[in-house]
């Protein structure tokens, strides 16, 4: 965050700054204060106050202090732009978009007025129009990573899968540990039928993330897709040892056991997805386990 230095409050103003810039957002918002005190005026110092609260999760204050800003400058571009942010936050979208236009308007040279409009947008359902805005972003920043992954997002939406790829790919070429965009393209390889990419995707982002069981559950599902039980065995292996209490995990390994033709292991490990509330796995039950079933009923003893 860069601001010009404030000429009738340059000991607060210029505290403010350094503590934001440090990431000391409670000392930032004190001297900001101190700085506004000091002249009620200083456009600056309602846009730094602004600024940090918006750091602080206090959105809805600082769209106050970006509405005064505008007040005293209402030509002032960053405060539009700011302002729309935090009504994207707290979910007004018609006001986020009405801000970010006069934002785009004002600076329009800010790859983020672009970026931010695009999402906007896109939450609108106006999806030709949230990409027009990323290639806008990214034209202005080649290198905004961030606009590649939405907008990847947005052309999967729209079934543009390939395009959706090659925009997760260029993200990852800037960043190479974005976990999204791994994700993001491994989902999409999947939907084209590109399992064993899908699954170098998901293996990626799993070392990104060893805890993360959502992602044990797409690389299992798609070795699924390969007829690679054993691999995906694994993968459901891993859930399971990280909670024992993971219905589907059991589910789909003991579909998975069942296609390896073990059905000792398949039956036990349905029966466990059963108990635990999953019902899809009594069909499958009731279809490949009755002799397995009935050992677990014990019977009534005779009084």
């Amino acid at each position: 965050m860069e601001f010009s230095c404030s000429a009738s409050n340059p000991g607060y103003f210029d505290l403010g700054n350094e503590a934001f810039n440090r990431e000391k957002y409670f000392l930032a918002l004190e001297e900001y204060t101190k700085a506004i005190n000091n002249d009620p005026n200083d456009v600056l110092a309602y846009y730094g106050r602004a600024k940090t609260k918006s750091m602080l999760k206090k959105n809805k204050s600082a769209i106050d202090d970006f509405t005064i800003a505008l007040v005293i400058n209402p030509d002032f571009g960053p405060a539009y732009l700011g302002r729309g942010i935090s009504y994207l936050v707290i979910e007004d979208l018609d006001n986020a978009l009405n801000d970010l236009n006069h934002a785009v308007d004002l600076i329009p040279n800010n790859p983020k007025t672009y970026f931010s409009r695009a999402y906007t947008k896109s939450l609108l359902g106006d999806a030709e129009g949230a990409l027009k805005d990323y290639d806008k972003a990214i034209e202005l920043d080649p290198q905004y990573e961030k606009a590649y992954i939405n907008r990847g997002n947005v052309k999967a939406d729209l079934d543009d899968h390939l395009g959706a790829i090659d925009d997760f790919t260029t993200a990852l070429e800037i960043d190479s540990t974005d976990i999204n965009a791994h994700i993001n393209r491994g989902t999409d390889k999947g939907i084209i039928g590109d399992y064993e990419g899908a699954v170098e995707d998901f293996s990626a982002a799993i070392l990104l993330d060893l805890s993360n069981t959502e992602l044990y559950f797409m690389r299992g599902e798609a070795n699924n897709m390969m007829d690679q039980y054993k691999a995906a065995i694994e993968d459901f292996t891993i859930i399971i040892g990280m909670n024992k209490r993971e219905a589907k995990a059991y589910y789909r390994r003991g579909l998975d056991y069942l296609a390896i033709k073990n059905k000792k292991l398949g039956c036990q490990d349905l029966l466990s997805a059963g108990d635990l509330g999953y019902f899809e796995a009594y069909e499958a039950i009731n279809k490949y386990c009755k002799r397995e079933k009935k050992i677990h009923f014990s019977k009534k003893k005779k009084k």
